[in-house]
């Protein structure tokens, strides 16, 4: 019975909870988060003669209590991240997704012809 109650009590008072822990607000989990760069939208400039934008970093609008702080002040949840995330990662890796997938097919091709 001893051996009983000495589970029940590390199973309820040795874990940490996490309702009770206050997260952090993480900037990849914000929708003004750009992936590939490091960058937060929020915060850019335009160029007024090349109409190219710069961004400031993740880092530098995090470390400016004036801009989005440690804080987060201005973090807006991304709810649409199961598309972003893997749109970055298409973007970076275009020709090695468009070899494999060549690759693939005609490797499919040849054993299709092989053993139809």
């Amino acid at each position: 019975m001893k051996l009983f109650h000495l589970c029940i009590f590390t199973q309820f008072f040795s874990q940490v909870r996490p309702s009770f822990v206050p997260t952090k607000k993480i900037c990849r989990d914000c929708r003004h988060f750009i992936g590939d760069n490091i960058e937060c939208r929020k915060f850019g400039d335009t160029n007024i003669i090349t109409g190219k934008t710069t961004y400031d970093s993740a880092r530098s609008a995090r470390e400016n209590e004036e801009k989005c702080g440690k804080d987060a002040i201005l973090f807006e949840r991304n709810h649409f991240k199961i598309i972003t995330t893997p749109f970055y990662f298409a973007r970076e890796n275009l020709r090695m997704l468009l070899l494999t997938t060549l690759l693939g097919s005609y490797f499919y091709a040849v054993l299709y012809i092989l053993y139809r």
